[in-house]
């Protein structure tokens, strides 16, 4: 039997769009309903104070408001319901969105809500898998690996994304992405991760080394060197990964070679951070408490980013009110690291870089350069490069980004022979 890789597995699915986004529907329904209701008894309690005849209305309007929900949700069942027969009825071609629309808006609500999704077994929560040039999905088996990759090469790259985005995301206007410029300079197998970036870091991180080690073990040839090129968040992924697998004893950390850490915000992200201290700030008040739930709603990767959690100790410690900053997080001693950051401002000095950094991450962050000693991100063998007049999204695909990537890469490997 031959074996072919897996189709592309989307939100453009119809089945998918429909029970999943109907499923979040209801539970956006409930969710307002409740903060409408905790506002209502907010107000309620203070008015009691004054007169407390009031005090059953606000038993009789949390009946009210209960019955809303339920008839909310059982309005919900029925939509569904219906919706999945017509999609039994109306002919797919007429509803399918482009496929590469459909996974940009898949992947920017599991980089809002991944964890949710996740938690609420949701068939939007997007899986961890490999993908090749094309998005299709690789198998990390023998067999998978086999049909996907006939004419594997023992130097392998692997492109993690950032929050919200996904491995088409790399190609830019229809040219080479990265992977595809490195297989035709350096002659590496290039591999894509596609992964739910709302969940956890050191979740995604565990997953990932559990993947690398599948394909470590399945690969068709022996992989003599791995890189991996890292976007934001996907830097703090593969980090986290490192950790994860020594742990673990894995075997792939030793055939890793180079990490490419693009726009990583090492030290976390300050409009995170901003984020965090307007959502602590409504739960001072009693009638601003209910509100705060809309910040809460943020997912737990986003959440992560604050301060750069990796592991999962690092959020578990974590309270809203206090955030703890993590200790640096050391990579293995034998693996290159290249850190680039880019800039808004067009020179160092510039106050338009220091305030608004790429948009999302500063350059200190990005290089992992912070004033307390046991923050600094210092690998062993690492260099940089700061772009400047960037924005953050531009990393992923510019000519010089990629220029850069090449000019440090080639000295540590060996020519290829065509």
């Amino acid at each position: 039997m031959v074996h072919q890789p897996l189709a592309p597995r989307t939100a453009a699915d119809r089945g998918v769009w429909l029970r999943g986004g109907l499923s979040m529907a209801s539970d956006a329904f409930v969710g307002s309903v409740n903060i409408v209701n905790g506002i209502h008894q907010a107000v309620t309690r203070t008015v009691s104070r004054l007169a407390p005849p009031a005090r059953p209305i606000g038993r009789g309007s949390d009946f009210v408001y209960g019955r809303v929900r339920d008839i909310g949700r059982l309005s919900f069942f029925g939509v569904r319901q219906m919706a999945g027969l017509a999609e039994t009825l109306v002919p797919g071609r007429k509803r399918d969105m482009p496929q590469r629309l459909a996974l940009g808006v898949h992947s920017a609500l599991n980089g809002a809500f991944g964890d949710y999704l996740e938690r609420s077994d949701n068939e939007l929560a997007l899986t961890m898998t490999l993908v090749d040039d094309a998005g299709r999905e690789i198998e990390a088996s023998a067999a998978g690996l086999r049909a996907a990759l006939p004419e594997p090469s023992s130097r392998v790259v692997i492109l993690v994304h950032g929050l919200g985005m996904n491995d088409q995301q790399w190609r830019q206007a229809g040219r080479d992405d990265f992977g595809q410029r490195l297989t035709r300079d350096f002659g590496y197998t290039a591999l894509r991760l596609r992964y739910n970036s709302g969940r956890h870091i050191s979740q995604n991180g565990r997953d990932f080394a559990a993947l690398l080690q599948a394909l470590h073990t399945h690969y068709p040839t022996a992989i003599e060197r791995l890189t991996i090129v890292g976007h934001s968040m996907g830097g703090l992924v593969a980090r986290s990964a490192c950790h994860y697998a020594e742990q673990a004893g894995h075997d792939w950390v030793d055939t890793l070679a180079d990490l490419v850490l693009l726009g990583s915000p090492h030290l976390g992200a300050p409009l995170e951070r901003l984020g965090r201290q307007v959502t602590h700030t409504l739960t001072r008040l009693s009638y601003t408490r209910p509100l705060s739930v809309l910040g809460e709603i943020r997912s737990a990767g986003v959440k992560d980013l604050s301060l750069g959690y990796l592991r999962d100790e690092d959020w578990q410690q974590d309270t809203q009110a206090r955030p703890t900053p993590p200790e640096a997080l050391a990579s293995p001693d034998h693996v290159g690291h290249f850190l680039v950051a880019a800039t808004l401002g067009r020179r160092g000095d510039d106050p338009v870089g220091r305030w608004f950094g790429d948009l999302l991450v500063p350059v200190s962050s990005a290089v992992g350069h912070a004033d307390a000693p046991d923050r600094r991100f210092n690998p062993r063998d690492q260099d940089g490069r700061i772009f400047y007049g960037m924005n953050h999204f531009a990393l992923v695909h510019h000519d010089d980004v990629y220029a850069a990537i090449h000019e440090w890469l080639a000295p540590r490997l060996a020519p290829v022979t065509h």
